[in-house]
C-alpha cells in the first residue's frame, strides 16, 4: 500500500519501503505552495567514511571538551551563558494579540486548560530539555532534540535533548545535501565507530523541509532527530560557535599558560627567592680531606648544606629564623664564607597579572558575555562592579538572545502541529528582566 502526501510530491510504499520522490504534484494543487524545495549546495565528500567528520579527525568536541577543562573561566560562563538563555524556563499559553507598543500579550495556559500539552510537558521534562538544549548551544552551535512517536504514530509523545558530542550525521546526500541518519554512541573518542555495537541510528528531518509531512511519510521508525543550530559561515554539517576563536587566536593558550608557569614558580620558589654563593675555602676549611673526597662524598656534603639552608630559609616555616653567618681566614684575611642574595619576589608584585586580564577579556568578548554578569572584573583589579552595569548588561544580553531561544522552542512547535494541538497555543521563555527600584517592582517578568 502506498502513502502519498497531500500535495502529491511525495509518495511511500509500505511493502517495499520506498520512498518516491514525485517532482511533480496534483493538478489540485494549491497555486501558492511551493514549487520546488529550497536550494543546498553540497560540499564534496572526502574520503570513505560513512559519517561527516566533526573535525579533521572527527574528535573536535572531545578535543574541545579536554582544553576548556584546563581553564578557569570559560566552563562556568558557558554554562552561566544557558542559565541566562533558560531564564525562568518553558511556559506555555495563547497568544492574544498585541499592545501599543506591539508587544505580544501572551496569556499563559491555566492548569488544565491543555490537559494533552501539560501531559507531554511532564513526561517530557521540558525545563531539562531546554536547558540541556541551551548549555549545548552555547559550546557547540549544535543540538539535537529526539522526537519519540507514540506506537500509532498519530501523536509526538515526547521530546529529549541527545548529548551533542555522541552524535555524528551520516554522509550528506550527494544530490540534495541532506542527512539520513545522525549516529549516536557515546564512544567516539575510544575508537567509536558508526557501525559498532554502541551506535543507535536515528532518522533526521531537515528543519527547512515540510518535517510534519516528513514525519506522516516515514512508517520505518518511531525515534527523530530534529537538529537546530546557530548558523555559521561555511558550514553544512556542523555549525561551529563564534566563540571558537578564542582558541584559533590563540588567546585561550595564553590564559592556561599563566597559571601552569605560577605554578611552577610557587612549587620552585626557593631557587628564585635566593641566590646562596659559597666561598671554594669554605670546603677546605671545613672539610680538612676535601681534596681527597671523591666526587660522590663532594656532591652528598653539598646536598647536605643545602638541606640546612633549606631548613632555615625555606617555606613558610622559615618566616623569622636567623641565619647564622660563618667567617674564616684564608691567607691573613677574613672573608664570609656564604653570600646570601635575595632575588626580587616577582611573585608579590603580580608577574603576568596583566597578561592574565587581557586574556581573559578576549575569553568574555569572544563569548559575548560582559564580565559584571559574573559578578567580577577579572584581572588585578577584581571588583564586582556596579549594580547599574550589571542590570543594563543583563537585559541587553536577554534582549538579543530571542534567536537562540526561538531555536529551542522550534520543535515544540512542531509538535503542536503534528499533535494537532490547537493553533494558538505557543510556546515561550520566561525572561526576567532586571528593573530599576524607582521603576517599581525589581524583577519583571516578560515572555520571548
Amino acid at each position: 500500500m502506498a502513502t502519498v502526501n497531500k500535495a502529491g510530491t511525495m509518495a511511500f510504499s509500505t511493502r517495499s519501503s520506498v520512498m518516491m520522490k514525485t517532482n511533480t504534484g496534483f493538478s489540485g494543487t494549491k497555486s501558492s505552495e511551493a514549487g520546488d524545495v529550497p536550494t543546498t549546495s553540497v560540499q564534496k565528500n572526502e574520503g570513505s567514511s560513512a559519517i561527516e567528520f566533526w573535525g579533521d579527525d572527527n574528535m573536535f568536541p572531545q578535543n574541545v571538551r579536554k582544553e576548556v577543562e584546563k581553564n578557569t573561566i570559560l566552563p562556568t560562563v558557558l554554562q552561566r551563558r544557558a542559565e541566562f538563555w533558560y531564564g525562568g524556563g518553558i511556559v506555555y499559553g495563547t497568544l492574544e494579540g498585541y499592545d501599543s507598543n506591539n508587544n505580544e500579550i501572551f496569556k499563559r495556559a491555566q492548569p488544565g486548560q491543555f490537559p494533552e500539552v501539560d501531559l507531554f510537558y511532564h513526561r517530557s521534562k521540558l525545563n531539562r530539555y531546554a536547558f540541556e538544549g541551551f548549555l549545548d548551544l552555547s559550546w557547540w552551535a549544535n543540538t539535537f532534540p529526539e522526537l519519540i512517536l507514540s506506537r500509532d504514530r498519530k501523536k509526538i509523545n515526547k521530546i529529549t535533548i541527545q548529548e551533542a558530542p555522541y552524535c555524528r550525521y551520516s554522509k550528506a546526500d550527494k544530490k540534495t545535501g541532506a542527512f539520513k541518519y545522525v549516529y549516536v554512541n557515546a564512544n567516539w573518542g575510544e575508537g567509536g565507530r558508526h557501525d559498532d555495537e554502541y551506535a543507535t541510528p536515528v532518522h533526521v528531518l531537515d528543519p527547512y523541509a515540510d518535517p510534519v509531512e516528513d514525519l506522516q511519510s516515514h512508517t520505518d521508525s518511531f525515534k527523530y532527530i530534529y537538529p537546530v543550530s546557530v548558523p555559521s559561515p561555511e558550514k553544512n554539517a556542523y555549525q561551529l560557535a563564534s566563540w571558537n576563536s578564542i582558541r584559533r587566536s590563540g588567546w585561550l593558550e595564553v590564559a592556561q599558560a599563566i597559571p601552569e608557569f605560577k605554578k611552577a614558580l610557587f612549587k620552585n620558589q626557593l631557587t628564585i627567592k635566593y641566590v646562596v654563593e659559597v666561598h671554594a675555602s669554605y670546603w677546605l676549611w671545613k672539610y680538612k680531606d676535601w681534596e681527597t673526597k671523591t666526587d660522590d662524598e663532594r656532591r652528598r656534603i653539598i646536598s647536605e648544606e643545602l638541606d640546612e639552608f633549606d631548613k632555615v630559609m625555606a617555606g613558610t616555616d622559615g618566616a623569622g629564623k636567623s641565619i647564622l653567618t660563618t667567617t674564616i681566614t684564608v691567607d691573613g684575611e677574613t672573608i664570609a664564607a656564604f653570600k646570601v642574595t635575595a632575588i626580587d619576589d616577582k611573585l608579590k608584585t603580580g608577574l603576568y597579572i596583566e597578561d592574565s586580564q587581557e586574556a581573559s577579556s578576549h575569553i568574555f568578548t569572544a563569548l559575548g558575555l560582559a564580565p559584571t554578569l559574573m559578578g567580577i572584573s577579572p584581572g588585578k583589579g577584581m571588583g564586582a562592579g556596579s549594580g547599574s552595569d550589571a542590570r543594563v548588561a543583563f537585559n541587553n544580553f536577554i534582549s538579543t538572545s530571542k534567536f537562540q531561544q526561538d531555536l529551542i522552542l522550534e520543535p515544540l512547535h512542531l509538535v503542536r502541529d503534528y499533535n494537532g494541538w490547537d493553533q494558538s497555543l505557543v510556546f515561550r521563555i520566561q525572561n526576567p528582566l532586571i528593573m530599576t527600584l524607582d521603576a517599581g517592582q525589581p524583577v519583571q517578568q516578560e515572555t520571548k
